[in-house]
C-alpha cells in the first residue's frame, strides 16, 4: 500500500455523495460507432494506460479526516452487455447508468461494450471522486493510442483543483445562489426520484453556441414559470494554470463560472461576459479557504435530504437554473481503430436531483449533439422530449 495523495474538498464531497445502490458523482463517457472491439484488448490497453496515469488506479484508505488516496487500487475492468432496447438517444433501457462503485473496493474506471439496437457503445465509468471529465478523456485517449500500438502520453502530476486555487488569486463570487428557476413548464411531481435525460441532433449555425444556450434557457425559463432569477453554471477546466513544467495531471481540475441572466442581457452581452469572466479568473471563484473542513464532516452533510428535495420540487426554486457544457468540435481521431469506427461522442450529465436542468453540446462535423439532462421529478420521458424541441427551435431563432 502506497500512499499517492489526499483527497481534495471537492472529492470529499463526491465520495459523500455516494449511496447504494448508486453513484451519483461518475464521469459517464459514450463512443457511439461501428465495427468490432476486442474485449481482451481493450482490457489490456486500459490497464497499460493506467500504470502510465497512475491517478486511475486509485482506492481509498484510512478513516474520517485522515482518509487518503492509496495507488494499489484494482486495474479497469470491461464487460460486454446485450441491450437491443436502447437506441442510445436517451437513458431510457441505458445500461449501468448511475450504478453503485465503491471507492474503497471496485476499479475507479469501468468499462462496457454495450451492443445496442443499431451501433455498438464504448461506455466508460470514472468517479468523479478521482478525476473529471477532463482527466478521463486523456486517460481514454492514452487507452486508445495503445490499441494502436502507439506509445501513450501519461501524466505524473497529483495536482487538484484544490492545490491549483489555492495557490492562485482568487476573484469574488461574482453572484449568489439560491431562490432560481426551473426552465421546463411541466407540473412536478416531487415524489420521483432520479434523473433522465435525452439527446437530440441540432444543425444550426454554431458560432457563440454557449452564449445561445444560455440566452435561450434564460428565455424558455422566464416563458414557462414567470418571473425570477435566472443563474448558468458552465464548468471549467483549471488546468489552464498549470506551469508549464508541472506536467499533466488527470485528477480533479474543474472550477466553474456562474452567471446571472438577466431579462435585458442581449446575447452579444452574455458572449461578453463570458470572455470577461475567463479573463477575470473567475472560474477560481467558487473556492474558498473554509471548504476545507470538508474532510472532517459526515458523508450525510454532503446527500439531499429527502424532505428538503421534496419541498425543492414542490417551490420550484433551486440554487441555479442550469448547468452548461460545450466540448465545441470534437475529433474522432483519437477514439478510432482499424475495427471500429466512432460516429459521435458524448457525456451523460451526472444526475444532481437539485439541478433542474442540463445541457451539453458536442459537434462533429455540421450537427451538434445536444444532450439534456433533468431530474424525474421534473419532466417524464415525453415530456423531456417535447423540451428539447422547444429548445432546438428556441436556439434554431437565434442569429
Amino acid at each position: 500500500m502506497s500512499f499517492y495523495r489526499a483527497p481534495s474538498p471537492l472529492e470529499f464531497s463526491y465520495i459523500g455523495m455516494d449511496q447504494p445502490p448508486t453513484s451519483i458523482m461518475v464521469n459517464q463517457f459514450l463512443s457511439q460507432g461501428s465495427g468490432t472491439i476486442d474485449k481482451d484488448k481493450l482490457t489490456d490497453a486500459l490497464r497499460q494506460a493506467a500504470d502510465a496515469n497512475p491517478g486511475i488506479k486509485l482506492r481509498l484508505k484510512g478513516f474520517w479526516g485522515w482518509r487518503y488516496w492509496d495507488d494499489q487500487g484494482a486495474y479497469p475492468v470491461v464487460e460486454e452487455i446485450d441491450a437491443p432496447d436502447w437506441d442510445g438517444m436517451s437513458s431510457e433501457h441505458c445500461p449501468r447508468l448511475g450504478q453503485y462503485i465503491d471507492v474503497r473496493k471496485d476499479p475507479l474506471c469501468q468499462a462496457s461494450i454495450i451492443y445496442a439496437k443499431q451501433d455498438v457503445y464504448l461506455l466508460f465509468r470514472t468517479h468523479h471522486a478521482i478525476t473529471d471529465g477532463r482527466g478521463t478523456v486523456h486517460f481514454l485517449m492514452d487507452a486508445f493510442r495503445i490499441m494502436r500500438g502507439e506509445q501513450p502520453v501519461g501524466s505524473a502530476s497529483k495536482l487538484t483543483e484544490w492545490d491549483i486555487a489555492m495557490r492562485e488569486e482568487r476573484p469574488p463570487r461574482p453572484v449568489a445562489e439560491g431562490d432560481c428557476l426551473a426552465v421546463t413548464p411541466f407540473p412536478s411531481r416531487p415524489h420521483e426520484r432520479g434523473c433522465r435525460w435525452q439527446r437530440f441532433v441540432w444543425n444550426g449555425d454554431k458560432n457563440k453556441l454557449t452564449a445561445k444556450i444560455m440566452f435561450a434557457l434564460a428565455q424558455l425559463a422566464w416563458e414557462n414559470n414567470g418571473e425570477g432569477k435566472v443563474l448558468i453554471r458552465i464548468p471549467a477546466d483549471l488546468r489552464r494554470y498549470l506551469k508549464d513544467d508541472e506536467g499533466i495531471t488527470v485528477g480533479n481540475c474543474s472550477g466553474a463560472l456562474d452567471f446571472e441572466v438577466k431579462p435585458d442581457s442581449s446575447l452579444n452581452q452574455i458572449r461578453s461576459q463570458l470572455v470577461k469572466a475567463m479573463r477575470n479568473k473567475e472560474d477560481l471563484s467558487p473556492f474558498e479557504e473554509k471548504q476545507k473542513i470538508a474532510r472532517w464532516l459526515p458523508p450525510s452533510m454532503f446527500r439531499n435530504n429527502p424532505a428538503m428535495l421534496h419541498r425543492t420540487h414542490e417551490q420550484r426554486r433551486y440554487r441555479m437554473t442550469a448547468i452548461i457544457t460545450n466540448l465545441g468540435d470534437v475529433d474522432l481521431t483519437p477514439f478510432t481503430l482499424t475495427t471500429y469506427q466512432p460516429k459521435e461522442l458524448f457525456g451523460v450529465p451526472i444526475g444532481l436531483e437539485n439541478r433542474p436542468v442540463y445541457v451539453g453540446a458536442a459537434s462533429q462535423g455540421n450537427d451538434t449533439g445536444i444532450m439534456v439532462g433533468i431530474p424525474k421529478a421534473l419532466a417524464d420521458q415525453a415530456q423531456l422530449q417535447q423540451f428539447c424541441e422547444a429548445l432546438g427551435e428556441k436556439l434554431h431563432s437565434l442569429k
